[in-house]
């Protein structure tokens, strides 16, 4: 990981109008930025402009005030999406549904990165299926492993493991790192999952309850190459005590209703 910054923030805001012509601010004065290589995770309340973010980074909406900085390698800036469902094409295969971003970016890169991702998702031998006939869990590696086949500048994930029974979830949390960690990629990961953030991420940041902005970021003093068995370590529970103690601390602050 190197200090380069892949996309600042500086001081982002985004309104919008509701049916009603209602006046909404999702997010205000938010500044933070991602830096290559690393894997930066977002928790906060629901509703607290999480998505939004991702939204403004992928360029799918602009802010209303502030700006954004995007690096831009080969004068472009190409964006991985992993959504909270698998969202396959149900009438592509395996392996189409994964070269599917080859097809849209151009330069994306070979259709050696498909092979190469399947092997690393261990998905061997299902090329040719299709997602009806994927299990839940191999439905959710083949949306990763199509996030990564074009080799974006950054791969933003949005609740990726939403629905996922737990072992499972832990299962593709692990599969998941060490893909980020071979490619050498940088993500960006949205989650309520206190332990899921800290398991994959550098550095965790908390956003306070709508309009959304940066209270708080906790560093992960973890090694690089994550491991299960970190999850009973004392610098793992340490980070997931601090981002947990912060979260609680701003519900109570709110007196508002849990979630």
């Amino acid at each position: 990981m190197t200090s380069a910054r892949v996309v600042t923030m500086e001081g982002v805001g985004k309104r919008y109008s509701t049916a009603k012509g209602e006046d909404v601010v999702a997010v205000a004065d938010v500044s933070f930025e991602v830096r290559r290589g690393e894997t930066l995770a977002i928790v906060g309340p629901s509703g607290c402009g999480k998505s939004t973010l991702l939204r403004l980074i992928a360029g799918v909406d602009s802010p209303t005030e502030g700006r954004i900085e995007r690096e831009r390698s080969d004068g472009r800036f190409v964006v991985g999406y992993v959504f909270q469902e698998s969202s396959l094409m149900q009438w592509r295969t395996v392996y189409d549904n994964i070269k599917l971003p080859l097809e849209v970016v151009k330069d994306g890169g070979s259709t050696d990165n498909v092979d190469d991702l399947i092997r690393m998702i261990g998905m061997e031998g299902f090329e040719n299926s299709y997602p009806i006939e994927l299990s839940g869990g191999m439905q959710r590696r083949v949306s990763l492993a199509r996030a990564f086949v074009h080799g974006p500048s950054i791969v933003l994930m949005d609740e990726p493991f939403t629905g996922v029974d737990e072992l499972t979830k832990e299962a593709l949390q692990h599969e998941l790192g060490t893909m980020i960690r071979d490619l050498g990629a940088t993500t960006m990961l949205v989650t309520h999952d206190i332990e899921e953030a800290v398991f994959l991420s550098h550095r965790i940041l908390i956003m306070s309850p709508r309009p959304g902005s940066i209270v708080a970021e906790v560093p992960v003093n973890l090694p690089r190459v994550r491991d299960p068995s970190m999850r009973t370590s004392i610098d793992f529970f340490a980070s997931a005590k601090a981002v947990r103690e912060k979260l609680l601390e701003m519900h109570v602050g709110s007196g508002r209703p849990s979630e």
